[in-house]
């Protein structure tokens, strides 16, 4: 599986457009995607599907923290994000989905995502470490304070978007790319940014520093640190 903070924080960052959805939904949720240029039509997607998938997640994220690391928990995240995947999923983005990752499981061998998590991980923790001890700690402290309530989590989801509303910018998220494209090699690179151009509009993804300056190391084959 090799779920780890990282992955973590990228769920609970999903929290923020969850919320934002929950306050303005229409309008967050438009803003959140002109930001990242996610194409959800190829995808058979739109804002609603988004909104009713991160709305599956939000219990599951809030009821694990704080992240353990172990199997069960991570089995956990897994099980609830394939389930709420099957919720909002057609058999047309299915289909789509399958291809997207036998392109990137062909591109990345003989490494693998896991692999790629690993090199990434200490600059990851180090760039996006403080978010997400400030929004891990918002959700527990809100969870505690508001258990058995009705509308709990729609209540610290609301919390976390308050303190998160602050770390979603366009340079925020650039200036982090960079540094994790320093950890990875070239090849891993160019993998990683072969599946941007399939996900993200490339008038948007073109804005981004990230797309065309990083800086990855050299190397033409994607390795697996042991």
């Amino acid at each position: 599986m090799g779920y780890n903070k990282l992955a973590l924080f990228i769920a609970i960052s999903s929290l923020i457009a969850l919320s934002y959805a929950q306050t303005q939904r229409d309008k967050a949720i438009a803003k959140v995607l002109k930001m990242t240029g996610i194409k959800l039509s190829d995808y058979q997607l739109n804002e609603k599907t988004v909104v009713k998938g991160l709305q599956c997640i939000e219990p599951t994220i809030i009821d694990i923290l704080p992240y353990d690391g172990t199997s069960a928990t991570d089995n956990k995240l897994y099980k609830a994000a394939m389930n709420c995947v099957t919720k909002v999923a057609t058999l047309g983005t299915a289909s789509i989905a399958a291809n997207f990752m036998s392109q990137w499981n062909g591109c990345i061998k003989p490494s693998n995502a896991t692999c790629l998590a690993a090199k990434v991980k200490p600059k990851a923790m180090k760039a996006l470490g403080k978010p997400y001890n400030e929004l891990s700690a918002i959700a527990m402290k809100c969870r505690t304070n508001n258990a058995g309530q009705s509308g709990m989590y729609e209540k610290c989801a609301n919390k976390v978007y308050e303190k998160a509303l602050a770390y979603v910018y366009k340079d925020y998220v650039d200036q982090s790319c960079l540094k994790l494209a320093k950890a990875i090699n070239v090849a891993e690179y160019n993998c990683c940014r072969k599946m941007v151009d399939l996900v993200v509009k490339k008038d948007v993804s073109g804005k981004y520093s990230c797309y065309s300056k990083a800086q990855p190391l050299a190397g033409n084959t994607p390795t697996c640190p042991k």
